[in-house]
């Protein structure tokens, strides 16, 4: 070893510009109360229909933070889907592919063997899902959006990543292939599953296998579809466009 301290240095910057405008941002998101409303509600632990009204304060306090953190000795997996490349990681002793990427091996025999990275292909298979009628704030707009787990081929665990396509259309097993969206941050976001075409839905599909359970859903559906068009105006022919055109590229 030669000594030689090694010193942090930036290889590549892209943040400058949203340091200005963030950071000032969350300096005045500092929790103080900055309003508040007084309203007449409900109270008491009563049975519906019994309840007694009273005053309560409702205050706002405005809270803005700039989070940043190092990936860490998985930035590879990152800087690769800002590439347009998928990489997971693998174990040279027992042989277990991981994507997401771990560091190190979680098998227990291993004892925290270091990884080698691989590029892994385009595609997997559903290995669980579940479909976002609500979500938090910043995803309210992409709703209904199935939020699934994908076992990319080759590997051995499975990828979160948002299923573009009818949310009366997916299952678990079903083939995908993943796309990579035009702009890129280095993100889980960057990256999305499709169906291949050509599928059908097995006969034991927890979804399929009753005709009512597809009911409710679309019935379910079109309430989002109505909050959609009341808080964005974005109407049901958009959303349905979205799936359409995801799944023609």
């Amino acid at each position: 070893m030669s000594g030689r301290r090694v010193r942090e240095r930036i290889v590549e910057d892209r943040v400058s510009k949203v340091l200005k405008e963030w950071e000032e941002y969350a300096r005045k998101g500092n929790l103080r109360v900055r309003g508040y409303q007084i309203i007449k509600g409900p109270a008491g632990n009563t049975r519906v229909g019994e309840e007694e009204e009273d005053e309560f304060l409702i205050v706002y306090r405005p809270h803005g933070v700039l989070y940043h953190h190092s990936l860490g000795r998985v930035s590879k997996f990152f800087k690769g889907l800002i590439e347009g490349k998928l990489y997971g990681t693998k174990c040279p002793k027992c042989g277990t592919v991981y994507c997401p990427p771990r560091a190190h091996c979680w098998n227990p025999d291993c004892k925290a063997q270091p990884t080698e990275w691989v590029e892994l292909p385009k595609k997997g298979r559903v290995h669980t899902f579940s479909i976002m009628l609500f979500s938090a704030d910043a995803f309210l707009d992409q709703l209904p959006f199935v939020l699934g787990y994908v076992q990319i081929d080759g590997a051995h665990t499975a990828l979160p990543i948002q299923i573009l396509t009818p949310p009366t259309y997916v299952w678990i097993g079903q083939e995908v292939k993943i796309k990579f969206r035009e702009e890129r941050r280095g993100e889980l976001m960057d990256i999305y599953a499709v169906p291949i075409p050509g599928q059908k839905p097995p006969e034991w599909s927890c979804l399929h296998r009753d005709p009512r359970a597809v009911k409710d859903l679309e019935r379910d559906l079109e309430k989002v579809y109505q909050f959609l068009e009341e808080r964005f105006g974005i109407k049901k022919d958009d959303v349905v466009k979205r799936w359409e055109e995801a799944l023609k590229e």
